[in-house]
C-alpha cells in the first residue's frame, strides 16, 4: 500500500496495515502508515512501532526523537527498557543511559550497569581523538560565549561519565564561568547520582563543598514550591499567561541561586510581591533589604548572562 492510498484510512486501519506489512517485511510502507497514524493520534502502540521500525532501518537518532516523546512507557518493563538504553548507548548519549540506570529497578542494574560500560569502553576504543576534543573543550568552558558553553555543554553530554566528572569539577570552580553554567553542570552531577564531594563555588563567590546525590532537584525544593504556589495567587489578577512567563523568569533567577535558593528567599510572600512590583513598576513591599538586593543582584545577573 503506498503513502497516498494510506492518506484516507483510519488510525486503526493504518495501525493494522503498519503490522501486516512490518509481519512481511515491508518497513518502508509500514513506517508510512505509523507516520500517518502518529499524526492522528500520538498513542504509545504507535510510539513503540516507530522507535522499532526506525531502529531497524537504522535510523537511530529518528528513533530517538520519537522514543523521548513517550519516554516513560519504555521504562515500565525490562525488554523495553533495553531496547530505549540500546538506542541512546548507539547515539552516544552515555549520561542519559547514567540517568535512566538511576530510577531503574534494583534487580535490573546490574545487567544494565555492564551494558553502559561496555559501549563506553567500545567508544573510548574507536573514538579516542573524539573525546579527547569533546573533553578539552568542557573543560575549557568558560573560554568561549554563553552560546559556545551551551554548544559545548551539549557535547559533553556524549562524553563517558568518567571524563564528564573530571571536566566538571574543573568547571564547578572556574570563577569565570557564569552560574547558570555552573549550576547546569552541578545538576547534571545530581542526575547522575554523584556520591563523592565536590567543590562549588556558589552565589556568593564562595566554594562550598556539596554531594551533587544528596541534592534536590529546584522543583521539590520548599522554597521554590511555596514561591511558584504564592505567585499562582495572583492568576485572576494577571492573567494565566503572565503567570506562566513569570514561573519561567522565577525558574531562571533561582537556578542561579541553586542548590541554597534560602540564600536570597526569606519570605515567599514578600518576594514574589517585590518581583511582580518590580515588573509592573509598582510600589515595593515591605522586605528584608537583604532580599530585596539578592532578587534585584540575580535579575541583573540574569540580564547579563541572556544578553
Amino acid at each position: 500500500m503506498t503513502a497516498e492510498s494510506n492518506q484516507d484510512l483510519s488510525y486503526d486501519a493504518l495501525v493494522t496495515r503498519a503490522k501486516e506489512a512490518i509481519n512481511n517485511n515491508m518497513l518502508d510502507q509500514a513506517l508510512d502508515s505509523l507516520i500517518l497514524a502518529y499524526q492522528i493520534e500520538q498513542t504509545i502502540v504507535v510510539n513503540h512501532l516507530l522507535v522499532t521500525v526506525l531502529i531497524a532501518q537504522n535510523q537511530y537518532q529518528e528513533a530517538q526523537m520519537y522514543a523521548d516523546e513517550c519516554l516513560d512507557s519504555y521504562l515500565k518493563n525490562q525488554q523495553d527498557a533495553q531496547m530505549y538504553l540500546e538506542l541512546i548507548l548507539h547515539n552516544h548519549y552515555f549520561l542519559n543511559a547514567w540517568e535512566i540506570l538511576v530510577g531503574l529497578p534494583k534487580e535490573w542494574q546490574n545487567y544494565f550497569l555492564a551494558m553502559i560500560e561496555k559501549a563506553e569502553n567500545d567508544y573510548r576504543s574507536a573514538q579516542a581523538q573524539t573525546i579527547k576534543t569533546v573533553a578539552r573543550h568542557f573543560y575549557h568552558l568558560s573560554d568561549g560565549n554563553l552560546a559556545d558553553q551551551q554548544k559545548r555543554l551539549l557535547a559533553a553530554n556524549k562524553l563517558p561519565r568518567d571524563e564528564y566528572v573530571v571536566g566538571a569539577k574543573f568547571i564547578l570552580q572556574d570563577p569565570f564561568l557564569t552560574q547558570m553554567s555552573r549550576v547546569s553542570v552541578l545538576d547534571q552531577l545530581r542526575r547522575l547520582n554523584i556520591t563523592e564531594s565536590v567543590q562549588f563555588i556558589n552565589l556568593t563567590a564562595e566554594v562550598v563543598t556539596v554531594v551533587p546525590a544528596e541534592l534536590q532537584d529546584i522543583f521539590s525544593d520548599k522554597i521554590y514550591q511555596e514561591v511558584i504556589s504564592v505567585l499562582k495567587g495572583y492568576e485572576k489578577e494577571l492573567g494565566s499567561d503572565m503567570i506562566h512567563g513569570l514561573s519561567e523568569q522565577i525558574q531562571l533567577l533561582l537556578m542561579l541561586a541553586y542548590p541554597d535558593l534560602a540564600l536570597v528567599i526569606e519570605d515567599a510572600t514578600s518576594w514574589v510581591k517585590g518581583l511582580i512590583a518590580e515588573t509592573f513598576s509598582l510600589p515595593l513591599p515591605l522586605e528584608s533589604e537583604n532580599q530585596a538586593f539578592w532578587r534585584q543582584k540575580l535579575q541583573k545577573n540574569l540580564i547579563n548572562i541572556l544578553n
